[in-house]
């Protein structure tokens, strides 16, 4: 087996076992050494692999979060903007909800701690693109209001992000989420006016 290969099984030997212990006893008790334990290698190798278990648990959600931006996929067919955002947000939300505690964790540690080359960053940028994409053919289309590129993705953002708050501190479920998210995504990307 080659280095690289196994250097891969390893970090998912890793990934395994924190998800794995993590949802037995809660992340905040989890330790590196119960993880290098359970994947059975010595605890520093859990650091070479993620040099904080801050990481460790950002790469975890990062799995989550891709694998709900993949099966919402390019989202539901038709024209509308905004249920194609609410369908990425349901499902990303659906993703959250399956380990709220992790999920806590990792968005209240990340929201001053940006790390350039860490998942986050990465998958936002990612998300960025997307939503600017759908945006942009929505306005050539006519079907929104002009929007500028870079303020569509801060504003879908920023109402995204503080409905995925209430959600985790368990003031609203995903549908009432989503309730609210179509609510305020309708005044931000409104229906152009045909003349």
């Amino acid at each position: 087996m080659r280095r690289s290969e196994h250097k891969e099984r390893t970090r998912q030997a890793l990934l395994t076992a924190a998800r794995e212990r993590i949802a037995a006893q809660g992340f905040g008790a989890t330790t590196a050494r119960d993880v290098a334990e359970a994947a059975g290698v010595a605890v520093g190798t859990v650091f070479v692999h993620f040099p904080t278990m801050g990481r460790l648990a950002e790469t975890l959600l990062d799995e989550m979060v891709g694998e709900a931006l993949a099966q919402a996929g390019d989202g539901p067919p038709g024209d509308d903007l905004v249920v194609q955002l609410l369908h990425v947000s349901a499902a990303l939300y659906d993703a959250y909800f399956l380990n709220p505690e992790l999920s806590r964790q990792v968005v209240s540690g990340s929201l001053f701690e940006a790390v350039p080359d860490g998942p986050s960053s990465r998958r936002m940028a990612e998300f960025a693109a997307w939503v600017g994409a759908r945006v942009e053919v929505a306005v050539a289309a006519g079907r929104i209001e002009p929007v500028p590129a870079s303020d569509a993705f801060a504003t879908f953002f920023a109402l995204y992000f503080g409905v995925l708050v209430l959600g985790l501190r368990g003031q609203l479920d995903v549908a009432g989420q989503i309730h609210l998210l179509d609510r305020q995504l309708r005044r931000i990307f409104r229906p152009a006016v045909r003349s």
